[in-house]
């Protein structure tokens, strides 16, 4: 049987974002494009939006396309990609750890393998080393980021796999052949200090060699993220209650050359480490956790003629992750037992004995402790040809190669491979109806570890009533195993009776996800004041769902017979008042569940019912001052855990999917709204000088992000025999606590 791993991608017009400038211009308001500008240029209150022609092409064939800008990010303070997301972007829901280094990002009702994140269109997406996840999304500096393009729905004909609901792709600046820089510290709580910077130069007196040099330094000690209450008992004795410090260091190079003013060529190179510690209240003591993150980039545009644009592009990236896990040392026998600090006394069965142990291959020196990473290499090459004046082609050739590099001590067996990915586009146009826009789209996968995928993707755009459009769009997408879930193998400390927490399965089976959206929208402006709003839902099947066993000994990885459905409708409303207001309000609901089992009708866990966004934005007449109020109102969300009801669990099917049942517990920690807020000066002849006044959560809502369900396997009571492991005193769970009211100050220039 071949082993399954899932190809990536990158897109080159993604890669190109910025170098094919055919929607470059100047400074980016960062709203939302009026739809129906989006063919040609997009443009927002008279400015030109940066935008790249991948996402105007999406667009235009019926794909919905969000776009948010540097300026909007600005404006709110982020300091992290997924704090900038959480309110700038619809439909998103953010599995988040606050501020440990860990968070992933999911559209529309999709699990973290649904939604893609690219860095200027190459892949993040986690290739599940042997040791445990790295999040490529937290690597991202926001203080670089020149626009978030959001592409909904099925989205993996031209970024790869993964991209079954939606792709984020996120476009960093770049050099153009200007010299230009920026530079700017912030403090606030938590004692959170940054300090960041770039500069771009010509490297010629023509501008046609440029270069960009980048760098960011982050550290905080993180808002307490578990009540100290919730910690088993040991767990807190050994040390578990602790603070959450984070630190982030981003440097880079980008380089441009401008061949002639229909080619050029890019090259980037982006180095990220981060330390960050994530100790969960049921488990270790202490769990620091190192990241090294590079990635580079080159792509080569050009323009053979006017009727045939050729595009290059290729990338390699090696994420490494040394994670420590340090656990309490119990007593089990029943006589007790030496303490290790004093031989003299008796330690009681059941409590800390004042030693800690490591996890396999978790632990601190050279000798157990050890690296877990992958290294991925990929290129693209696609044309685009005018064929003729009612037929567009699009058509590439992609190559992906693989390759874990996690230490041996691991055991992972070689699962090196290698994809080849060919697909076409067609764009053909109408005879009858020239302002109907069609895509009909399809690629074939071939690798060695698997035999072949086909995916299709299609879209439709269609202009109604002036200013009016339907659109409509669907594809289709797999997911592959990650190495860690064919794999793992992760055994508890050697002193532990329990062998395991969770074992891979090498016969998983890929996901497979279907999508389809479709909505009517309306933009106008009536003199000063623009208008633009939009209707829609979306529907999305996901079968073979990798999921996990839940209250075994061991858990194990499985794909659910049952089918995964997800149905949700949206709206948003954009609204500018002259050169003063912004408002803009969206809603996403989801209905997600499975579609037989003893599931069948519930709501998947971590997936929010509704939520929304809104945002006001007022900026002065002289455009020296702007106050931003952003709020996040969510809806039911659930989390469940434990051992399945009595009667629930269901056999096998087919030998490959099993129902592990209802899980006793569930909690719902949604339900809360949550407003942050900014007020910023921009001093200097050219509003070059910022300051920034930034409030985080500024009616101090206590809420939690996520919500997660341990064990008192490491309890005392448990220890001595009180209970076993199927009592409801076993099991309990614990909120991911939400930031509370906090401050940060800026100061950031351009030159």
């Amino acid at each position: 049987m071949k082993r399954h791993f899932f190809s990536g991608g990158t897109s080159v017009l993604a890669l190109l974002a910025a170098g094919t400038a055919m929607a470059a211009g100047p400074a980016d308001t960062g709203k939302d494009a009026p739809a129906d500008q989006t063919v040609q240029e997009i443009t927002v209150k008279g400015e030109k939006n940066r935008t790249s022609l991948l996402a105007k092409e999406a667009e235009a064939y019926g794909t919905e396309v969000q776009v948010v800008g540097a300026k909007a990010i600005e404006d709110s303070g982020a300091i992290n990609l997924a704090e900038a997301m959480q309110f700038l972007v619809k439909g998103v829901n953010i599995g988040y750890s606050p501020d440990e280094g860990e968070f992933t990002i999911r559209l529309d009702g999709g699990g973290d393998r649904d939604t893609l994140v690219a860095i200027d269109g190459v892949p993040t997406y986690d290739r599940g080393p042997a040791l445990e996840n790295i999040w490529g999304a937290t690597a991202i500096d926001p203080h670089m980021i020149d626009r978030i393009e959001v592409y909904r729905g099925g989205n993996s004909l031209y970024f790869g796999s993964n991209g079954g609901i939606g792709v984020v792709n996120v476009i960093t600046k770049k050099p153009d052949g200007t010299k230009k820089g920026e530079f700017g510290v912030s403090y606030g709580s938590f004692e959170t200090r940054e300090i960041w910077g770039n500069y771009a130069f010509p490297l010629d007196k023509d501008g046609k060699h440029s270069l960009m040099v980048y760098g960011t330094m982050l550290a905080t000690d993180s808002p307490r993220i578990f009540d100290p209450e919730k910690f088993t008992d040991n767990v807190k004795l050994s040390g578990g209650v602790q603070d959450y410090p984070y630190n982030r260091n981003n440097i880079g190079a980008k380089y441009l050359w401008k061949i002639d003013d229909n080619t050029e060529f890019r090259a980037n190179a982006i180095y990220v480490e981060s330390w960050f510690q994530d100790p969960f209240p049921s488990g270790e003591s202490y769990s620091p956790n190192t990241l090294r993150y590079p990635i580079i980039d080159a792509a080569f545009t050009k323009r053979v003629s006017d009727t045939l644009l050729f595009e290059a592009s290729a990338y390699y990236s090696n994420p490494k992750l040394w994670n420590a896990e340090l656990y309490p040392e119990i007593c089990r026998i029943a006589s007790g037992c030496v303490d290790p600090n004093n031989p003299s006394k008796t330690i009681p069965r059941g409590d800390w004995t004042g030693a800690v142990e490591p996890a396999f291959a978790h632990g601190f020196g050279t000798t157990n402790q050890f690296k877990s990473g992958y290294k991925e290499m990929g290129a693209t090459v696609r044309a685009t040809w005018q064929a003729h004046r009612l037929l567009e082609v699009i058509g590439g050739l992609q190559y992906v190669t693989y390759k874990d590099d996690s230490s041996e001590a691991f055991a992972t067996p070689n699962n090196d491979f290698a994809t080849t990915g060919v697909f076409v586009d067609l764009h053909p146009k109408l005879a009858f109806s020239p302002d109907t826009n069609i895509s009909l789209a399809v690629r074939t996968d071939f690798s060695d570890a698997f035999d072949s995928k086909t995916i299709w993707k299609f879209g439709l755009r269609q202009p109604v009533f002036g200013s009016g459009y339907i659109r409509a769009n669907g594809g289709t997408s797999y997911s592959l195993p990650q190495t860690n879930e064919l794999y793992q193998n992760n055994p508890r400390p050697p002193a532990a009776t329990s062998p395991v927490f969770t074992v891979g399965n090498p016969d998983l089976l890929p996901e497979e996800t279907k999508t389809f959206a479709a909505a009517m929208g309306y933009s106008r402006t009536f003199g000063d004041v623009y208008i633009a709003g939009e209707l829609g839902g979306f529907h999305t099947e996901i079968t073979n769902r990798i999921s996990t066993t839940s209250g075994l000994t061991p858990n194990v990885y499985f794909n659910s017979s049952a089918i995964t459905e997800i149905k949700g409708a949206t709206a948003s409303l954009d609204m500018s008042v002259g050169n003063q207001w912004d408002m803009n309000f969206a809603y996403t609901s989801t209905d997600a569940s499975e579609t037989s089992g003893s599931r069948k009708g519930l709501q998947l866990g971590e997936t929010p019912s509704w939520f929304s966004t809104a945002s006001v934005n007022w900026t002065s007449q002289n455009r020296r001052w702007k106050f931003l109020a952003l709020a996040r109102i969510q809806g039911s969300e659930w989390a469940r855990g434990g051992p399945a009801i009595a009667g629930t669990t269901k056999p096998a099917v087919n030998g490959r999917g099993q129902d592990t049942g209802v899980p006793k517990f569930s909690h719902n920690f949604g339900n809360y709204t949550v407003v942050n807020a900014s007020v910023t000066y921009l001093a200097g002849e050219q509003l070059q000088h910022r300051f920034q006044l930034r409030i985080v959560n500024l009616f101090d809502e206590y809420y939690a992000e996520r919500y997660g369900y341990g064990n008192n396997f490491y309890g005392s009571a448990f220890n001595r025999g009180e209970y076993t492991n199927t009592d409801d005193r076993y099991f309990y769970g614990y909120p991911f606590e939400g930031k509370p009211r906090s401050f940060y100050a800026t100061f950031a220039t351009s030159f």
